[in-house]
């Protein structure tokens, strides 16, 4: 799967995420994705949550991308 496509799958990933986030006050957005790596941009509490419910979710439809919180 190509960057841009991988892109845009993430992003309606982070979207189908957004009212799960907003709950806990807490957003996500996609910062870059170079070769496998797609580094998330995450803000509020969900940053230091054992959850990792974003990773999953991008995981779970993207098994081979590394996900990087910050």
């Amino acid at each position: 799967m190509n960057n841009n496509k991988t892109e845009e799958k993430i992003r309606e990933i982070l979207s189908s995420l957004e009212c799960i986030l907003a709950a806990h006050d807490s957003c996500a957005e996609l910062v870059e994705v170079k070769d496998n790596r797609a580094e998330i941009n995450c803000v509020g509490p969900c940053v230091h949550c054992d959850n990792k419910c974003i990773e999953e979710a991008i995981k779970e439809k993207l098994p081979n991308i590394e996900v990087i919180l910050r």
